[in-house]
């Protein structure tokens, strides 16, 4: 491309525009003819097409996202994996230990649920929070382990 500064004729303008709206150009000369296109008042179906197309693909640029430190990633995770237990726990608590004292009230596709069938989906529930703290329980004995034969380790290298 031309130096911005120089002059433009309406026929390369719309030519640029024309390989635009084919994907023919690269970033850098996207970029250019923008300005260049933000710069001129010149006035054609074709340019004023190619302006509105580069001010929707403006809008739909994703942002960069920043990111994130894993501590921080790790500690949300772990918060939701305590509020998941304690409330399953509640639940279970409510259903099973005072039976009398509280209904459970499912909605399975925007209907509400029989009894029996808030009873049934609520124990899948509690067992499923069994398996995993189960899970849990068994991969934080092995994190044990590996962390104590490591300490091992390095006390004996000294």
């Amino acid at each position: 491309m031309k130096h911005p500064d120089n002059q433009f004729t309406i026929e390369e303008i719309e030519k640029l525009c024309q390989l635009y709206q084919e994907c023919q150009l690269s970033m850098l000369e996207e970029t250019e003819l923008e300005y260049i296109l933000m710069q001129s008042n010149i006035d054609s179906p074709l340019i004023n097409d190619t302006k509105e197309l580069m001010a929707v693909s403006r809008l739909c640029k994703p942002i960069a996202a920043k990111p994130q430190k894993n501590v921080g990633n790790w500690a949300f995770r772990a918060a939701a994996c305590v509020a998941i237990v304690l409330s399953s726990f509640a639940v279970w608590h409510k259903l099973w230990l005072n039976p009398k004292n509280g209904d459970c009230i499912v909605y399975v596709a925007g209907e509400k649920a029989s009894a029996e069938e808030a009873h049934k989906i609520a124990e899948a529930d509690v067992a499923k929070m069994q398996q995993f703290m189960q899970v849990v329980n068994e991969q934080q004995t092995q994190e044990e382990i590996k962390v104590e034969q490591f300490m091992n380790h390095i006390n004996k290298s000294r």
